[in-house]
């Protein structure tokens, strides 16, 4: 097992005594308020590894117990949030409520219904779920989880890529190859990488049949009735930047239409796949306007401001399953 450097443990430690002496609390609360700021915190998946083995478990955000530790610190120390009370605020209709806070989870994974709904509603949250369309329903594994099998099912002890050779005899290794070919794909243009991820998991053969890991367009329903707001994620999930202008015009209008066909409803609201600051642009966000949506999120790591960011590119702060109930409450904690 792998160390935490001394200087991180007794970083995590101040932090816990920081947080029991109700420390950050006290400073957000002696911080200068508007209406027109939220912290939106997302996450993806929220389960535990051994659940799903045929899934990328560093794209679980938090476990079962640690996301209920969430959403408890938000319920009792801050003002949760809809999608439609941000909407409202950056229409200037009404103005957000101090500390608030919105929850959105990404992708559509089976979790959302058997982990995260029941805790969300317990807690009186109301999440938005962003859908890339085209996975809901099916089989189809996402490209993270292809590759992720790919590299750890190998039974090489090295793969040759594009990218180069990696090592693959041990679990760290495997960890290290995944994490260097997630950088490399996302830096390739999409049917490109899409090429390349396939035919490594055609050569690896894992041992896994196909599962369903996404919610079906019934359970989207149902948890649309029940107050879950269901967005827009892309068709495909594509990185927009990656993919011609048309396609990725095409990619924003069919994930729209199939949620207003299949849910009955849909938001003028979206957010970016990957979404760093690389993952769109000045003509992207011309497209997300012609297609009349009014709020697109990112993933550029602070807190939202309605009146000093651009509306078709509002943060979002990644949660992920080192964060421990210390550092998310320093996360939304205005310095």
């Amino acid at each position: 097992m792998t160390r935490k450097p001394w200087y991180k443990n007794l970083k995590h430690g101040l932090m816990g005594l920081a947080e029991q002496a109700g420390l950050f609390r006290l400073v957000s609360r002696r911080l200068p308020r508007t209406g027109q700021k939220v912290y939106v915190l997302a996450y993806h998946r929220v389960d535990r590894p051994e659940n799903r083995p045929w899934l990328d478990p560093a794209h679980i955000s938090a476990s079962p117990e640690a996301f209920r530790a969430h959403m408890r610190l938000i319920a009792n120390q801050y003002h949760p949030v809809g999608i439609t009370d941000v909407l409202a605020a950056a229409r200037g209709e009404a103005p957000l409520p101090p500390d608030a806070v919105l929850v959105t989870v990404d992708d559509g994974y089976r979790d959302f219904a058997e982990v995260i709904y029941p805790i969300v509603q317990e807690y009186g949250i109301q999440p938005t779920l962003f859908i890339p369309t085209a996975f809901i329903g099916g089989r189809e594994l996402f490209w993270w989880d292809k590759l992720y099998q790919a590299v750890f099912w190998s039974r090489k002890e090295s793969i040759s890529t594009p990218a180069g050779t990696y090592l693959v005899d041990t679990p760290e290794r495997k960890r290290a190859a995944v994490e260097a070919l997630l950088r490399f794909v996302k830096s390739q243009e999409n049917e490109t990488a899409l090429a390349l991820v396939d035919g490594l998991y055609e050569q690896a053969e894992p041992p896994f049949g196909a599962h369903r890991s996404t919610l079906t367009w019934d359970e989207l329903r149902a948890l649309s009735q029940q107050g879950v707001s269901i967005a827009a994620h892309t068709h495909t999930h594509p990185i927009l930047t990656r993919v011609d202008l048309d396609r990725a015009y095409q990619e924003m209008h069919l994930s729209q239409e199939m949620i207003a066909r299949h849910i009955g409803t849909v938001l003028p609201v979206f957010a970016y796949p990957d979404g760093k600051i690389e993952t769109f642009n000045q003509a992207i966000e011309d497209a997300l306007h012609l297609e009349g949506i009014e709020i697109a999120f990112t993933m550029m790591n602070e807190q939202a401001d309605l009146e000093r960011h651009k509306l078709l590119q509002l943060p979002r702060i990644g949660v992920w399953r080192s964060m421990t109930v210390p550092q998310l409450h320093w996360r939304l904690t205005r310095f």
